[in-house]
């Protein structure tokens, strides 16, 4: 009988403590991170925008597959991405007797993790989770649950594209051009320096100036001064709620450019009542 009553105060004992136990609140989601894109598209091709910026421009026609950190881009309140397949403009019919098929991922991943092993927010596969027809946009809506740390959303003003704007632009892209000749880090700086330390924020490292003069120097002794700015054909496209101006030859291809080959992309802001470069 002792025997009986100990086991049945042991068993009492383990289910008022099972019972009592509070169960652990889900994760919220995360306050920080990264916001990878993962893509491959097998026997199509495959262009992808962010809030307008070419993260693919669907020119190539080879299979393949990537990632593309799109912090840069991320902005306040809704964010746009839009996906397109299309047919491959090829002489020869390859891939006749392979799938067609692509993907394309967003994560929000911590720094040390592969893409895949953060939090899946959205996921696009053709054919079988989306109606859309080759040559169509497919558009997906995002309302990021953290914004990465920048002060360019507050700062930059939206830019109204007139003809006064696009000269002013291109007459910084002259001055630009100059500095950069001139192979003094600390002038380059100048001219860089929003996008330097934004852009560290952005990424979660600190900017140390010393660093940053470090890499400029690095740059100038190995192209020199022999950037060259091409303004025949120019291209100007507004991005992210047009708060960014993108500056490109028709083919979306940089206008500065130097002889062994390096280029320089041109992203400019309205801030205070002057361009600046700040992506």
């Amino acid at each position: 009988m002792q025997r009986i009553l100990f086991l049945f105060l042991v068993l009492t004992l383990c289910i008022h403590s099972t019972f009592g136990e509070e169960k652990p609140s889900p994760p919220g989601p995360p306050k920080e991170g990264y916001y990878i894109l993962t893509y491959k598209n097998y026997g199509l091709n495959l262009e992808i925008k962010v809030n307008g910026y070419d993260v693919r421009d669907g020119s190539s026609n080879e299979d393949s597959s990537g990632q593309a950190d799109i912090n840069y881009w991320i902005q306040p309140d809704k964010n746009k991405i839009k996906i397109r397949l299309t047919e491959r403009k090829s002489k020869q019919k390859e891939n006749t007797g392979l799938s067609k098929e692509a993907e394309v991922k967003l994560y929000i991943g911590q720094k040390g993790q592969f893409p895949d092993e953060g939090i899946l927010l959205e996921h696009f596969q053709w054919p079988t989770s989306t109606k859309s027809s080759l040559g169509e946009w497919t558009e997906i809506e995002l309302n990021p649950p953290f914004i990465p740390p920048s002060k360019l959303w507050t700062q930059a003003e939206p830019i109204s594209l007139t003809k006064e704007k696009e000269t002013s632009a291109i007459e910084f892209a002259v001055e630009f051009t100059k500095t950069l000749n001139t192979k003094d880090p600390k002038k380059i700086l100048s001219i860089i320096q929003f996008r330097a330390q934004d852009t560290s924020e952005v990424r979660y490292y600190p900017f140390v100036e010393a660093d940053e003069l470090k890499s400029i120097n690095d740059m100038t002794k190995a192209i020199g001064s022999t950037w060259k700015l091409d303004t025949k054909k120019i291209k100007f496209t507004l991005l992210c709620n047009n708060q960014i101006l993108s500056i490109t030859d028709p083919k979306g291809e940089p206008i500065i450019t130097s002889k062994k080959g390096a280029s320089i992309p041109l992203y400019l802001s309205w801030i205070g009542g002057k361009w600046v470069i700040v992506r």
